[in-house]
């Protein structure tokens, strides 16, 4: 398995976790380097700030830019990791190749606006995020085969507007897989982003 983790170039102390392993760095797309044809199309809060507006840009330019990577070098079995990414279990091996595999991230009502408890009894292994859920946080995934990134990039780019990418994930309409337990879970440090005080875990929980 390929293994990528996405990482600004003033982030050091992010990347310092990953020096002793063998996953590659891929430069992330700082707020500066935004064209505005994204920061336009880009659709965010009327009352989300302007940096923060930038960093969803550069963090969805990041996602695409790495698919477009696996799709002109026909990689698969590729893992994605954001650099706030801590390993707490084994990657799976063994997982569907036909769409997206997550190993971190959290799972939310289809509908956004809906934040009530979610109660699921994870099956150990493979799950299928069911019709009424998605899944968030582009934490930790598993592309398993170029043209799964392919069709994901198809479905992204022929949308009229944008918005954060692990919210357009849900929206396109591809299959979601997550392995329980999660592989990785989010590290509590400060957001690229925004401010935030909850954190993915170890329950595909947003806590």
């Amino acid at each position: 398995m390929i293994t990528f983790f996405i990482n600004l170039d003033d982030a050091s102390s992010r990347r310092s976790k990953f020096q002793d392993t063998d996953y590659k760095r891929w430069t992330a797309t700082k707020k500066d380097d935004v064209p505005l044809e994204i920061d336009n199309k880009m659709i965010s809060r009327y009352n989300f700030p302007r940096e923060s507006h930038l960093g969803r840009c550069g963090c969805f330019l990041s996602h695409t830019k790495l698919l477009e990577y696996i799709v002109d070098f026909r990689l698969d079995n590729v893992l994605i990791l954001e650099d706030d990414a801590i390993k707490i279990n084994e990657i799976p091996l063994d997982y569907p190749k036909d769409s997206i595999v997550y190993v971190g991230g959290f799972i939310h009502h289809k509908q956004m606006m809906n934040n009530q408890k979610i109660e699921i009894n994870h099956e150990k292994g493979i799950n299928e995020v069911s019709e009424e859920y998605r899944m968030l946080g582009c934490l930790a995934y598993i592309i398993p085969h170029h043209s799964v990134a392919l069709k994901i990039l198809n479905k992204i780019y022929s949308q009229r507007r944008f918005k954060a990418i692990d919210i357009m994930m849900g929206n396109i309409g591809i299959k979601q897989y997550y392995n329980y337990p999660p592989s990785f879970i989010e590290e509590k440090t400060e957001s690229q982003i925004q401010k935030k005080t909850k954190y993915m875990n170890d329950n595909y929980e947003w806590k």
